[in-house]
């Protein structure tokens, strides 16, 4: 056996002198496993000491480090072209960032997105990568995110912000950071900002379904490439519609502005919680919500267009026919709604949110139109008219109330991009709002608000640390509780009777604004009467006769005796409280008896 390896050992430029083991060079491991290994093709068995000799090099000898290799072929990723220089466990790696569909012509400021994959990382030990992010179409400094895997890019660990220690520093169009990968890690992905695709999108709604206040999911169209254009509505299919004031919702219309998604996702998860405020808007709103408005931009990682490399955000301007299939299916969908002055819809826009990301600007901002009380759409188009404006300030001022990251934001003033006047908001401003048939005779229906909303890139809502999805998931939820605010929905609530009548009757209606319960009760003419209010249902039976107690009696009222004709009606004022429940009940008292009315439940 000895004589064998010492011959192989020879040949490969190795040397075995007796139980030690030594070597003149770095030997790679196809050729180590060759070297051990060997005997056993001759022999068809292989010694334990052969085999812990191998078992011990294995453990002691360093892997030849292999270039890591950089790919964007996954939906989502973008760049135009990469390098990788270096040795041992410290790389240099360069990103050239590329335009949206590779399309040269377009403006550098759309080129604003990269997310890539590193694969061939060694896992026995810590790498250093330094990497040039180059081309780049923005000039913020933004901390990085980055998601790794070590199972060879089988399955990823959630996305997060690089350390701190990676925040890049920019020269001209050049960001440029360090990362540290620790051991186990074979392949890493990195992205500017946290990505969201299109994937991830369709396991978001699947998750969502069934659901009883999700009234439908529509496809509202399809994309250039066939991706489905989306639509959930969400309401309390359980209240009639009539009187609900209807909002309109669309993200992504810029596809790597992913704060937008994070948002829509946290307002759904908190309309379908269950929670009372949420099911008070539910009770007074219609949501339209379009969670990923540019599919095909998306997958293909374009940070600004669509598949065919048009800003959509652009095509809203008159006559309004643009061809684009993305603004096809959301005007349809926006004009369905709406109808005209001739036709209006049953449950018209009331108020329009265009969800996007932007550079620059440390925390989220509104873009809220100038009053122009001379609006005339071909002389003097600069702006909205005064009341769309006041409508707009009202919402800026209720979802800042509501959220303390908005409220560290800014409001930016807009022309509403006069004169050609391209955006979605002006559209609803243009075609509906400013119609006198519309806001006056014969339908005087209320002007829309529609308005932009910009989260950020860079700090959270505490000013110290970046910014992660579940702060835009957080400020969705403000929005929700904000919307309460905007259209002033009181709390829903609901009268009912249970129980039996026993001598007696008790009828209520709820009426004006603080809210007043109205009782009339029912029973022998002249007989003394208490009311009983308690918190919950009862059944007991009430003594000198058969009637039921039905409420629970932790408050009993006189109120003095019916009248000549068996009858008494008043009023209470209730709480403002988003929650009550009360039951209560009426217990007549005429000679020797007890006698009782059905019970009243009352639920906010």
């Amino acid at each position: 056996m000895l004589s064998a390896l010492e011959s192989e050992a020879e040949v490969r430029g190795f040397s075995y002198p007796g139980a030690s083991v030594s070597w003149d060079r770095l030997i790679p491991l196809p050729e180590l496993l060759l070297f051990f290994l060997l005997p056993y093709n001759r022999m068809k068995r292989i010694s334990l000491s052969n085999l812990s000799i191998l078992l011990g090099l294995l453990g002691a000898l360093p892997l030849a480090a292999q270039r890591p290799l950089v790919s964007s072929n996954l939906e989502n990723m973008r760049i135009r072209s990469s390098s990788v220089t270096g040795s041992g466990n410290t790389w240099n790696i360069d990103l050239s960032m590329d335009d949206d569909n590779g399309n040269r012509s377009l403006p550098t400021s759309y080129r604003r997105w990269w997310h890539v994959q590193i694969d061939r990382l060694n896992p026995l030990a810590v790498t250093t990568l330094r990497l040039r992010v180059l081309r780049a179409g923005y000039s913020d400094i933004i901390l990085p995110c980055w998601s790794q895997s070590k199972d060879g890019g089988k399955s990823f660990g959630p996305w997060t912000r690089m350390p701190l220690s990676s925040l890049p520093r920019r020269s001209g169009s050049t960001h440029s950071f360090s990362l540290t990968v620790p051991k186990g890690v074979t392949t890493i992905r990195i992205a500017k900002y946290f990505p969201y695709t299109v994937s991830q999108k369709d396991r978001w709604l699947s998750g969502l379904l069934p659901h009883k206040h999700i009234r439908s999911l529509r496809i509202l169209g399809r994309s250039r490439l066939g991706r489905p254009i989306q639509m959930l509505e969400i309401t309390n299919t359980a209240v009639p519609d009539k009187g609900k004031k209807r909002v309109w919702i669309h993200a992504g219309i810029h596809p790597a502005e992913t704060t937008s998604y994070f948002v829509v996702e946290g307002l759904v998860a908190w309309l379908l919680s269950g929670k009372p405020e949420a099911e008070r808007a539910l009770g007074g709103l219609i949501l339209d919500i379009v969670p990923m408005a540019n599919p095909d931009g998306v997958y293909l990682g374009n940070y600004r267009t669509n598949s065919r490399s048009v800003n959509l955000e652009t095509q809203w301007r008159a006559p309004y026919n643009s061809t684009e299939k993305e603004i096809v299916a959301l005007r349809g969908q926006i004009e369905a709604f709406m109808g005209t002055s001739k036709r209006p819809g049953a449950n018209p826009i009331q108020a329009l949110f265009n969800l996007h990301s932007t550079h620059g600007p440390g925390y989220p901002l509104h873009f809220q139109h100038v009053a122009n009380a001379l609006f005339d759409l071909v002389r003097n188009n600069r702006g909205v008219i005064p009341e769309v404006n006041k409508k707009e300030g009202k919402w800026i001022q209720a979802f800042q109330a509501r959220s303390p990251f908005v409220a560290r934001g800014r409001t930016l003033s807009s022309t509403a991009g006069a004169p050609s006047r391209p955006f979605v908001e002006s559209m609803m401003h243009d075609r509906w709002s400013i119609d006198p048939k519309w806001r006056g005779s014969p339908n005087f229906l209320p002007t829309v608000m529609a308005i932009t909303f910009e989260g950020t890139y860079r700090m959270g809502p505490d000013g110290r640390t970046w910014n992660k999805p579940a702060d835009y998931r957080r400020v969705g939820m403000e929005m929700g509780l904000a919307l309460i605010d905007y259209f002033g929905i009181r709390p829903r609530t609901r009268l009912t009777t249970y129980g039996i009548a026993c001598g007696g009757t008790i009828t209520g209606l709820l009426s004006g604004s603080p809210q007043k319960l109205w009782l009339n009760l029912t029973g022998p003419k002249d007989a003394p009467f208490l009311l009983v209010l308690g918190g919950k249902r009862m059944n007991l039976t009430l003594p000198f006769g058969a009637c039921k107690l039905l409420a629970e009696p932790l408050v009993l009222l006189p109120l003095g005796k019916l009248s000549s004709l068996g009858s008494w009606t008043g009023s209470f004022g209730l709480p403002a409280a988003a929650q009550l429940r009360l039951d209560l009940q009426g217990l007549l008292l005429p000679p020797a008896r007890i006698l009782g009315t059905q019970g009243l439940e009352l639920i906010r």
